[in-house]
C-alpha cells in the first residue's frame, strides 16, 4: 500500500520469536549441491500449522506438503521468545550460514540473503524491545484494524473453509482480551500506549459495532458463497450462522477492547518518539534495517535523506523559475480520465517499453470497501493472491479517501496494481525455479519500495501531457515522501517534539499550523519507520536505476534493469544493490 496505508500480510509465525541471544550455529562449509534440499525442508518449519497463513498463501495446501486444514488460531502477543527457542531457531535456520556464499547460484544467494537477514533480525532484538511494537492494537496497522478485511477476503474453496471461518470468529473475544492484557502489561513496564492512539482504537471499535446488523461482513457473505455448490438449506444455514457470529463473538471482541482499553489511559510514560525511551534508539536502528533493507548508521541515513531533500527542493525551485505558471498548469491537469479497470488494461501495454511483459494476466477485480471501514482504511490496497492461484487478483479502493482526486487515483492504482504490487507479485510467483522460501518471506522495504518506484515511474507513460507538468507532479510526490522520511528520523532518533516538528515543516512550507503538525507527528509516532519502507527505499531504487543508466549509456536497457530487480525478488535492498553493481560491471565488460 501507499504511505501509512499498509495492509499487513499474515506471515505471523515469527511474531513471538524476538529475543536476545549471541548464539550462532557454526561448522564446516557444506556442499552447495545440498543447499536446495536443505532450504526446501525449512518451509514446513517456517509456516508450522498456522491455518490462517497457509490458507492465505496456498489454494491447495496439500500440494505444498501441508494438511488440508489445521486447527484455527489467531496471533497472540509475547514478550520475546525463550532462550531455548532462539537456540533452536539458530540451530535449524542458522545452518544456512554453513554454506559458502560464493559457491551458490543466483537463486540460492537470494534465498541465503533473506534467511540470514531474518536470523540477524531475531538475534539482534532484546525481549524488552517487544514492548515497543504495536502489532496488535493500533489505529490503522493494528491487528484489530486489519481483521475485518482479512475475514472478508478469507476464501471459501469448499464447505470446510466456511466452518473454519466461523471457528476463527469464535476466537476473537479471547484473542482480543490477550491484546488488552498485553497493553496493560506494557503499561506496567513503562511502555504504555499514548492516549491519542487509545482514543483512535476505541473509536474504531465503536464504529465497528455500530449498526452491526448492516455490517459489511453480513452484507457481503451471501455473494461469497457463490463459489460453492450448496443446497438452499445449506446456504440459508450458513447465512444465519454468519450473522450470529458477527453479532456475537466478533462484536464481543470489539466491545471488550472498547470497554477495557480505557483503563490504561494516562499511563503512557512517553507520548513522543522512540528516542525518548532508554532502548529506543537501538530499537529504531533495528526497525530501520528491517524496514529499508539497509544496515547503516542512522546518522548516515539522515545525511542521505537531507541531501535528497535539498536536491528535490532545488529542482522544484528551478522548475518554477524557468517555467512561469507551472503551478496553474498542474492544477488544471487531469491524469485519470478513464475508469480504474480501463487503467489497468492500458498499463498492460504501456509498461512494455520499460518492464518485462507478463504473457497472461489473471482477472483484475476492482472492489470498493464498505462505508463502515472508510474512516480506518487506506485509499487503496492490493490483496496478495495465493501462490498457486493464477485466476484472480483484487484491488480495493476507498471512495472516502480518494474523494474525487483522480490524479491521486491514477498514481494509487499504479502503486497497487500495474506496475506496482500486483504486477510484481504476479511476476515473481510465476517465476519458475524460484525457491519457495523467497515467495514466502518478503522484505517490506523491497515490496513497498518497488511499488512506490513503479507509482512514480508511471508518470513516464504519458505522451499527451506537458513533460514539465509531469516532472512537477513527480517532484512534489518525492518531496512529500522524503519529508515524511526526514520527520520520522527526527522524531524517533533525534527526539523531536511537536514544536520541533512544526519548526522543521515551517522551514519549507509557510502557514503550517500546530494542529497540522500534531496530526503528522502522532501518525509518525505510532508507526516508526513506516515511511522509510516507502521512500528511503524508493530513492535507493532510483539511485540504482540512475547509476546503471549513467554507467552504461546507450547500452542501458530499462527492461533488462527492471527484470534484474524483479528476478531478485523481495529480499532486502542492500543485497539487490550488490547485484546491480555486478550487473553494471559485467555489462561494461562485454
Amino acid at each position: 500500500m501507499k504511505l501509512f496505508k499498509k495492509f499487513i500480510i499474515i506471515l505471523l509465525v515469527f511474531l513471538s520469536l524476538g529475543t536476545t541471544s549471541s548464539c550462532k550455529f557454526t561448522e564446516g562449509k557444506r556442499d552447495p549441491s545440498t543447499f536446495n534440499e536443505y532450504t526446501y525442508s525449512l518451509v514446513p518449519t517456517l509456516l508450522g500449522e498456522d491455518e490462517l497463513t497457509l490458507h492465505w498463501l496456498f489454494r491447495q495446501q496439500e500440494d505444498f506438503g501441508f494438511e488440508a486444514n489445521y486447527e484455527p488460531s489467531l496471533p497472540t502477543p509475547s514478550n520475546g521468545g525463550s532462550l531455548l527457542g532462539t537456540i533452536v531457531i539458530n540451530a535449524v535456520f542458522g545452518q544456512v550460514k554453513t554454506y559458502d556464499y560464493s559457491q551458490l547460484d543466483f537463486d540460492q544467494r537470494m534465498t541465503y540473503n533473506i534467511l540470514v537477514d531474518l536470523l540477524d533480525s531475531i538475534n539482534n532484538k532484546t525481549s524488552e524491545m517487544s514492548y515497543l511494537s504495536n502489532n496488535y492494537l493500533g489505529s490503522y496497522l493494528g491487528y484489530q484494524a486489519q481483521l475485518p478485511l482479512l475475514f472478508s477476503e478469507y476464501k471459501f474453496y469448499d464447505k470446510i473453509d466456511v466452518e473454519t471461518y466461523f471457528k476463527f470468529m469464535d476466537l476473537v473475544p479471547a484473542t482480543f482480551k490477550e491484546y488488552v492484557d498485553y497493553e496493560i502489561e506494557k503499561a506496567d513496564n513503562g511502555y504504555g500506549m499514548p492516549d491519542f492512539v487509545i482514543d483512535k482504537v476505541i473509536n474504531q471499535c465503536v464504529e465497528f459495532v455500530n449498526d452491526a446488523e448492516n455490517h459489511f461482513l453480513i452484507k457481503t457473505f451471501d455473494e461469497r458463497l457463490n463459489s460453492l455448490n450448496l443446497t438452499e438449506a445449506e446456504r440459508a444455514d450458513y447465512i444465519k450462522t454468519n450473522k450470529e457470529k458477527v453479532l456475537g463473538s466478533l462484536c464481543e471482541g470489539y466491545n471488550y477492547v472498547r470497554d477495557n482499553l480505557p483503563q490504561i489511559k494516562g499511563r503512557a510514560t512517553n507520548n513522543l518518539g522512540l528516542a525518548h525511551y532508554e532502548i529506543g534508539k537501538d530499537y529504531y536502528k533495528l526497525l530501520f534495517t528491517d524496514a529499508t533493507g539497509y544496515d547503516m548508521p542512522i546518522e548516515d541515513a539522515i545525511k542521505y535523506v537531507d541531501e535528497k531533500m535539498t536536491l528535490t527542493i532545488n529542482k522544484i525551485v528551478s522548475l518554477q523559475s524557468s517555467k512561469p505558471g507551472i503551478s496553474e498548469k498542474v492544477a488544471e491537469t487531469s491524469l485519470m480520465t478513464i475508469t480504474p479497470e480501463e487503467q489497468m488494461e492500458a498499463f498492460k501495454t504501456l509498461i512494455g517499453g520499460a518492464f518485462p511483459t507478463i504473457d497472461v494476466y489473471p482477472n483484475i477485480n476492482i472492489k470498493y470497501i464498505d462505508e463502515s471501514m472508510e474512516n480506518h482504511f487506506s485509499p487503496a490496497a492490493y490483496m496478495t493472491s495465493p501462490l498457486d492461484d493464477y485466476e484472480n487478483e483484487f484491488i480495493y479502493l476507498n471512495n472516502a479517501k480518494i474523494d474525487g482526486d483522480y490524479n491521486y487515483l491514477y498514481t494509487t492504482l499504479a502503486h497497487e496494481g500495474i506496475p506496482g504490487h500486483m504486477y510484481q507479485n504476479i511476476y515473481f510467483k510465476t517465476l519458475e525455479n524460484a525457491n519457495p522460501i523467497r515467495k514466502i518471506l518478503k522484505s517490506s522495504g523491497y515490496t513497498e519500495g518497488w511499488a512506490t518506484y513503479a507509482e512514480l515511474y508511471s508518470y513516464n507513460f504519458f505522451n499527451s501531457i506537458d513533460e514539465d507538468v509531469l516532472q512537477y507532479l513527480k517532484l512534489y510526490d518525492e518531496l512529500n515522501g522524503i519529508l515524511t522520511a526526514r520527520l520520522d528520523l527526527g522524531i524517533h532518533y533525534e527526539g523531536w517534539t511537536i514544536n520541533e516538528t512544526l519548526n522543521y515543516l515551517q522551514k519549507y512550507f509557510s502557514g503550517y499550523t500546530y494542529e497540522a503538525a500534531q496530526r503528522i507527528f502522532e501518525q509518525l509516532v505510532e508507526v516508526p519507520t513506516n515511511s522509510q519502507q516507502y521512500f528511503f527505499t524508493y530513492f535507493k531504487l532510483v539511485d540504482m536505476h540512475d547509476r546503471a543508466k549513467n554507467a552504461l549509456g546507450s547500452n542501458f536497457d530499462p527492461i533488462e534493469f527492471h527484470k534484474l530487480i524483479l528476478d531478485c525478488g523481495p529480499v532486502p535492498l542492500r543485497f539487490i544493490e550488490t547485484e546491480v553493481d555486478n550487473y553494471i560491471a559485467n555489462k561494461k565488460g562485454q
